[in-house]
């Protein structure tokens, strides 16, 4: 019933789009972060015991990361990711990763971009994100080696792409050199003809807001947008992760829980 609710979101959507010209997306490593909608919480029932040796007794179970009735704006955005999810499954979008991307989640944990507990739920977790322009491995060895770290390795890699592509320096010149991996990732989707690079980080939007009249942001062969922005471009309906609680779940799930501020609480559980 759950994913037939999510399919049916996607209705008006699939009215426009078209499998023998699908939208190209590229996925921020923000947005799988965000896209844990559900993690593992430590549920007490009571304290059993006598005198001073108690135990405090309960069970491991799924809840919800944002209330129902959040009007929180990570919320928001996360709302359109389930019908994003289905249209990819339809076969109606394409969403990716990239090289650099993943290089950024080499140097995170893991349960950053897939949920830390047994019970955490990923909207992406079934999902496998091809790479649009192929892989890249840091240099890895012993310390007497000497070598640079992951994130140095990075910068120098983008420091000479900016010396021998003069499009992606532009950007970085009109971004700032603080965002030269965001401006990678812009160029890199519009490189690959990809419609958008689909992010929440905030700051990096309102960044180009600011940039919105520069000559190198004007000319730009791809967009950058939130999830919000997307779905209401394409004629997505928002769809509350909650139904999604008993996805793949064969574990205890308490769908009438969330954690009260709405945020991920990632190795702390209680």
């Amino acid at each position: 019933m759950a994913h037939w609710l999510v399919d049916l979101s996607t209705w008006r959507a699939r009215r426009t789009l078209n499998r023998d010209n699908q939208l190209g997306i590229l996925v921020d490593n923000t947005v799988l972060s965000h896209a844990t909608t559900h993690e593992t919480a430590w549920i007490s029932t009571e304290r059993a015991g006598s005198g001073s040796q108690t135990i405090d007794s309960g069970y491991a179970a799924r809840i919800a990361v944002h209330p129902a009735n959040s009007n929180d704006r990570d919320y928001h955005h996360i709302r359109q990711l389930p019908g994003l999810i289905s249209l990819y499954r339809q076969g109606l979008i394409q969403l990716h990763t990239s090289a650099e991307l993943q290089a950024e989640q080499f140097r995170k944990p893991a349960g950053l971009f897939r949920g830390y507990g047994y019970c955490d739920h990923n909207l992406f977790s079934s999902v496998k994100l091809e790479s649009i322009d192929g892989y890249v491995f840091p240099d890895l060895g012993p310390k007497w080696m000497n070598l640079p770290n992951a994130g140095d390795q990075q910068r120098r890699r983008l420091e000479a792409r900016a010396a021998s592509d003069p499009e992606y320096a532009s950007l970085v010149d009109v971004l700032g050199p603080s965002n030269s991996q965001d401006a990678w990732h812009i160029r890199t989707a519009e490189q690959n003809g990809l419609f958008c690079f689909l992010t929440m980080d905030y700051q990096l939007l309102k960044n180009l807001e600011a940039q919105k009249g520069a000559k190198r942001i004007k000319a730009l062969q791809t967009r950058v947008m939130a999830p919000s922005e997307l779905g209401q471009h394409i004629g997505l309906f928002p769809i509350p992760p909650h139904i999604l609680s008993y996805a793949e779940a064969s574990f205890p799930v308490r769908s009438d829980l969330a954690w009260p501020d709405g945020k991920r609480k990632g190795r702390k559980r209680r």
